[in-house]
Formats: structure tokens, C-alpha cells, sequence
């Protein structure tokens, strides 16, 4: 198992908590979930609103987490079709999934990358080297999908910890539970506007460390509002230290 390189220069990186487009592009759904039981597979659609044709490749990858970061490896669990295809301008295309292992008692967790094969219609800068010199690069797009096989009656058990940093308040996360747990459209407030914070997921048996620029120096308890992994809106109090 090798660790995959951040190789692309544009990333959109999904994790089920909205969604997914770049020049034209987008996916049905964003967020792929297998059934434990029955024949073990899913698919979604990606759509090509744009103007030009453009091809892609798919690479199903493992998703763990190590230290609180995302680690991408190389995996056999699934199978995919097609594993590259054509997009023409207003066409679709049905990516279909398969696991070939059996599912156990702990959720896996997995993500497509569906990458474009740089070509003639692929995106270029300019960026300036100096001299009066310049160097031309494609701009490959790569789409981040979520794959999750959730075991039935599987649950997250998040407990959460506050630390001061300076003036910075840090939130340390760790998931005991058998099921990821997410926090999409994350406000952190105490006193005056919330603080609007990027999505993220932990998954499960993982831990994930969250820092909130500034709020060390509010009053009052934390608040944090998101949206779960199962669509509900969830307010939590924390105490602060």
C-alpha cells in the first residue's frame, strides 16, 4: 500500500456535505454509500455542463486518517466502471462501484477520484518565472467522492476537548464509535458572529484536531452548529477552559 501525492492543482475535495462542481461539471450523488448486505455496489452520474469535451480516469482509493490528516492509499476493495471515459458538452456518464471485500462491523471508507487526462481543451495559466519568462501549465481538474459501507445500527461517539492556543481556541475531536461523524456548514461562536468553518469528517476510531483563530478571547461557553452525517442540524455547548 503506497500513499498517493497531492499531484493536483485543482481538488475538489467531497465529503457529502454539499455540492460538487468545477467548469461545468457535477456529480449525482456527491456521496456514495454501499449496503452491507445485498450485491455490495452503487454508481452515481457525472454531467458535463460545459462546452468542451474532456476525459477522465477513475481511481478508487482507501480513506483513513493518521495524526488528524487525510491519508489516500492504493486499494484493490473496489471496482469501478468504466475506469476512463469521454465527456462530451451536455452528456452524462454512469460510474458504477463495486466492493470486493466483506464488510465487517467498523465502517470502511473510501474515495473515487475522478481526474481529467490532460488533452487540447484542458485549462492553462501562465505563471511568471522571471526574466520575461513564463511557464505554461494545464490545469487538470480531480473530483474527491466519498465512498462509505456503514454497518447497520453503526453510530459515531464523538468526544470533544478544548485547549487555549494564544488567542486561538482548539477543539480536539476523537470518534470511539463505529461510523464517521461530519460537520458540514461548522459555525464556532461565544460572543458576537460565528466563525464559519470548512467541512470535515472524522472517521471512525480516528481523531482530528480543530483550531478556531481568535476565539480564545470571547466570553462565555463555545457553540458549535453543523449539519451531521445523517442531514440533521446539531447545536453543541462546549465548557470553556
Amino acid at each position: 500500500m503506497s500513499r498517493l501525492p497531492h499531484l493536483f492543482l485543482v481538488l475538489a475535495l467531497l465529503l457529502g456535505l454539499g455540492g460538487a462542481g468545477a467548469q461545468g461539471y457535477g456529480f449525482s450523488p456527491t456521496v456514495l454509500g454501499i449496503a452491507p448486505t445485498g450485491n455490495l455496489s452503487t454508481q452515481t452520474t457525472m454531467l458535463n455542463a460545459g462546452q468542451t469535451p474532456a476525459t477522465f480516469r477513475v481511481v478508487p482509493v482507501r480513506w483513513r486518517m493518521e495524526g488528524g490528516q487525510s491519508v489516500l492509499e492504493e486499494t484493490r476493495d473496489l471496482i469501478v466502471n468504466p475506469a476512463s471515459f469521454t465527456l462530451a458538452p451536455g452528456a452524462s456518464q454512469v460510474i458504477r462501484v463495486g466492493l470486493r471485500k466483506k464488510p465487517g462491523d467498523t465502517e470502511l471508507t473510501y474515495r473515487l477520484l475522478v481526474q481529467e487526462v490532460p488533452g487540447e481543451t484542458t485549462a492553462t495559466t501562465q505563471t511568471p518565472i522571471g526574466e520575461g519568462r513564463s511557464l505554461n501549465m494545464q490545469l487538470a481538474l480531480s473530483f474527491s467522492l466519498p465512498v462509505y459501507v456503514t454497518p447497520v445500527g453503526a453510530q459515531a461517539q464523538v468526544t470533544a476537548a478544548l485547549s487555549r492556543d494564544g488567542n486561538d481556541l482548539i477543539v480536539h475531536l476523537r470518534n470511539s464509535g463505529r461510523r464517521r461523524a461530519t460537520y458540514g456548514n461548522l459555525l464556532a461562536g461565544r460572543t458576537g458572529e460565528p466563525l464559519a468553518v470548512p467541512s470535515f469528517a472524522v472517521l471512525a476510531g480516528a481523531e482530528y484536531t480543530l483550531r478556531l483563530p481568535g476565539l480564545a478571547t470571547g466570553t462565555g461557553p463555545l457553540t458549535l452548529s453543523y449539519r451531521d452525517a445523517d442531514g440533521r442540524d446539531v447545536r453543541e455547548t462546549l465548557a470553556v477552559p
